[in-house]
């Protein structure tokens, strides 16, 4: 098989999966559009404010799982393989019970900082304490997913997302559209659809594992030296993760201090970001899941070609969005609203958006290449001089154009990640592999 065949075999799998995540925002976002009062919209938002912090903190045990388990299945060490899929479930069976345990505390935190008006506060918090109770569900997936990623195999993650979001979307427009629940609709669709996933996932794992499943749950999952590793690993990812939910939670509660109207017009264009986003991101498993694999087998050529190869496809398909949404932003906003002030009122933030995503399509596929190769101390380095930039641009300009700040803070947050990410990258990590294999 030639390197760009197993480049598609799992890039393209992950573009039909991550096409359907940000279309369950689009349909959510669509399901409150449609109540003709931009406070459910931003409810949404500042819910889903809540949600990335919980779940994108703890997303590192997706591409930490990915990346160790990439790098075994080089090797073919079975035994490490699948013990690091159970360390994954265990740690996110304890990350979630805690948060559940401390669910009421978080609500009066989370809503004591974030801004908003009192009925888009309240709305979210009744989002808040539905969907919260998804949070096992939901951190067990992200290991389930990154291990099958790490094994090299792009179908099952593929089903479980396509699964997830068709259930979601199902249950979220009959509870909100058929028994008129509103924003608790919304969130008892993905609380159902989250658990139904997960069993999905056991039923796959335990199908086509079955037999080494049973042989490798053994004393080595708590062997003390590679789960010092997994946690020192997730530790960092943790870290870069949280500056990246800073960034966006950040974006979205200073547009909460603008008024509903240009929170809910954010939101929906973040929508168009996240759809973006996470098409390129096809091209960043697969440099994730090649370069895990690549770096474990010892070879250093086939991995520098599968970065230049994935940067190349990453970057061509974000300019195909960007021009997307320069030319036909405003058709694609009446997919998610019938409110035509706030299709208007988007207009001059269309060629942001595209400057954003061209900026940003590099840094995904560089997040990718850094993941496979567990280089997570630059991955997180990267990450805190980016959110630097942010609010560097985001301040010095604040006064003069609150309007415009955050968005030409959020060009300067992406384009500094591609930029630092490629000089750590010529200047560090590759010389690192050279000396050890």
């Amino acid at each position: 098989m030639t390197l760009d065949k197993e480049i598609f075999k799992i890039s393209i799998p992950n573009i039909v999966s991550n096409i359907s995540i940000p279309l369950l925002g689009i349909v959510d976002t669509a399901l409150m559009g449609r109540m003709n009062d931009p406070a459910y919209i931003g409810a949404i938002a500042i819910g889903g404010i809540i949600f990335n912090i919980l779940y994108w903190g703890f997303g590192f045990l997706r591409p930490g799982t990915t990346g160790l388990t990439a790098q075994a299945f080089g090797k073919n060490d079975d035994n490490e393989i699948y013990s690091l899929l159970y360390r994954g479930l265990i740690i996110g069976v304890i990350i979630s019970g805690i948060l559940l345990l401390l669910h009421s505390f978080l609500d009066g935190l989370f809503f004591s900082i974030l801004d908003g008006s009192q009925k888009v506060k309240g709305l979210a918090s009744e989002y808040f304490h539905i969907r919260i109770w998804a949070a096992p569900a939901v951190l067990c997936l992200f290991s389930f997913r990154g291990w099958f990623f790490g094994v090299q195999n792009a179908i099952a993650p593929m089903v479980l997302t396509i699964v997830a979001n068709i259930l979601n979307i199902f249950f979220s427009w009959y509870f909100v559209i058929i028994l008129e629940k509103g924003v608790a609709g919304v969130a008892y669709g993905t609380l159902i659809a989250q658990w139904l996933t997960l069993v999905l996932a056991m039923i796959i794992f335990i199908y086509r594992h079955r037999s080494k499943a049973r042989k490798y749950f053994n004393r080595g999952v708590f062997k003390a030296q590679e789960l010092k590793r997994f946690l020192i690993i997730n530790r960092d990812m943790f870290i870069r993760n949280m500056g990246l939910i800073l960034v966006f939670s950040y974006f979205t509660n200073h547009s909460s201090k603008l008024g509903d109207a240009y929170l809910a017009t954010n939101q929906m264009l973040l929508e168009l970001f996240y759809l973006m986003s996470y098409t390129v991101d096809g091209f960043a498993y697969a440099s994730e899941s090649l370069v895990g694999k690549y770096l474990g087998a010892g070879q250093i050529k086939v991995v520098k070609k599968v970065i230049k190869k994935c940067l190349i496809y990453g970057l061509a398909l974000g300019c195909v969005f960007a021009l997307s949404y320069t030319f036909y932003g405003q058709q694609l906003l009446r997919v998610l609203t019938t409110n035509q002030d706030l299709i208007n009122d988007s207009q001059p933030y269309f060629i942001w958006l595209a400057l954003v995503g061209l900026a940003g399509a590099l840094a995904f596929v560089w997040d990718g290449v850094y993941s496979g190769a567990t280089a997570s101390v630059e991955l997180r380095n990267s990450m805190l001089i980016s959110v630097v930039a942010f609010f560097a641009v985001f301040y010095s300009l604040n006064n003069a154009y609150p309007l415009y700040s955050v968005w030409a803070g959020m060009i300067a947050f992406m384009l500094s990640r591609s930029v630092f990410q490629m000089i750590l990258f010529n200047k560090s990590i590759i010389a690192r592999w050279e000396q050890t294999t």
